[in-house]
């Protein structure tokens, strides 16, 4: 599968589309934003039911619920129970205190299921406790550039110099904004000129400045768009792109063009004590406790926390609910979402590439519907936020440990819901 942070670059022969092509679907895509504001405005919203299920759903429980509860059971627990596997070519094994949670929305109807625990003290997991979701990040950056996009704010054909923040240059005069969101531009996974320790790769001490001086001397190796190359660099930049030409910073963005407008209180870059009282343990490939994820230079790309409650409130809105935990939420931004979400060119297995999000078109199978989808990893976390339009239906797993990749469960629980 392709959703993998720790993808670099497809093995099959490069599928991408001319430029030219990317650029006719982006300008054809833009002229259906206002068709796609209407249907989003007229979309009727479900309601998040007022039930008490939810953090322990009783094996009896009826209807809808028991049946949502049998899939993700049937899906969650085996891959639970396993001891240790290879994971991303690297070998796992289980921590005693893996612990899981899982929410899903299903037209408008929301049920969280909570497997382990959260912290090695034994605190449990619930709808409120906070993870690290890393590269799930991605996705509100690039609706952050599709709102830009259709405020006329940026032209994603344009040359990223054009945004590049004060005092800055770059070599690379013909790399575009769209390239960093649709990881066409060849750049790196991370910085070439990182310290080697985690703690030292902080913002704190690789700053902004080092961090776009090392973009803006980026040369790419091949003509641009160049072939599929995940990158947290190249959507760290894009970030600092879109705040120069929306002349907001992302953090402010973010919070109020998402977070307030969704209800999404516990979404935060840096957690406060209280939320930090909430942080779930993370834990290694090996099994031990991981260290906090630090904030990055680059943290638009991976540097959110979250709870399954507001990631599931994410995961709504991208549907195109008009209502979201009781309050509205905009044609704008609705619109801003499902262009974020549309594909822009064929990768491996058959999949479409979009801005973050990976369009998971079921190997071919034309019996199965697409599943937009977007996973997550730190040091101590894996994670994944899912939709799949057809159903109404949505769905976020959070784990608390690396490696634990979720990303295949999540597209199976979807396309298994009722």
């Amino acid at each position: 599968m392709i959703w993998a942070s720790s993808i670099k670059k497809s093995n099959a022969p490069p599928q991408l589309v001319k430029f030219s092509e990317i650029m006719h679907r982006i300008a054809t895509r833009f002229r259906l934003v206002f068709t796609v504001a209407v249907l989003a405005a007229a979309k009727v919203a479900a309601q998040e039911a007022p039930s008490a299920a939810g953090q322990n759903v009783q094996p009896d429980a009826g209807g809808e619920e028991a049946a949502v509860k049998r899939i993700v059971d049937g899906i969650m627990q085996p891959y639970l129970a396993q001891g240790q596997r290879m994971a991303g070519g690297h070998p796992w094994k289980r921590s005693p205190f893996l612990g899981t949670i899982v929410a899903v929305s299903l037209d408008g109807h929301r049920y969280f299921f909570p497997y382990g625990k959260a912290t090695d003290a034994g605190a449990p997991f619930t709808r409120e406790t906070l993870v690290e979701i890393g590269s799930c990040t991605k996705t509100f950056t690039t609706t952050l550039f599709a709102l830009a996009i259709n405020r006329n704010q940026i032209v994603p054909d344009a040359s990223a110099q054009k945004y590049m923040p004060n005092g800055y240059t770059l070599r690379a005069q013909q790399l575009t904004p769209l390239e960093l969101a649709d990881f066409t531009s060849g750049m790196p996974d991370d910085p070439t000129n990182l310290p080697r320790e985690l703690e030292q790769r902080s913002i704190e001490s690789y700053t902004v400045k080092d961090f776009l001086t090392w973009a803006s001397n980026y040369e790419p190796g091949t003509q641009l768009p160049a072939s599929y190359k995940y990158s947290n660099a190249g959507i760290g930049l894009l970030s600092y792109l879109v705040a120069t030409a929306t002349g907001k910073t992302w953090e402010d963005q973010v919070n109020s063009e998402i977070f307030q407008p969704l209800g999404m209180a516990d979404t935060a870059l840096r957690p406060t004590p209280e939320q930090q009282k909430r942080l779930a343990q993370g834990h290694n490939r090996a099994g031990q406790n991981a260290p906090r994820w630090p904030v990055f230079a680059w943290y638009a790309a991976g540097g959110l926390r979250s709870t399954a409650h507001d990631m599931i409130s994410f995961g709504e809105a991208n549907l195109g609910h008009n209502e979201v935990n009781g309050k509205p939420v905009s044609a704008e931004l609705i619109a801003a979402m499902q262009l974020a979400q549309k594909p822009i060119y064929a990768i491996r297995n058959g999949n479409k590439q979009a801005m973050a999000w990976v369009n998971d078109m079921g190997g071919g199978n034309p019996n199965l519907h697409p599943v937009i989808v977007k996973n997550g990893g730190t040091s101590g976390f894996g994670t994944v936020i899912a939709i799949n339009p057809t159903k109404d239906a949505a769905i976020f797993i959070g784990m608390n440990q690396v490696g634990a990749d979720p990303a295949e469960k999540a597209v199976e629980i979807l396309r298994r819901l009722p």
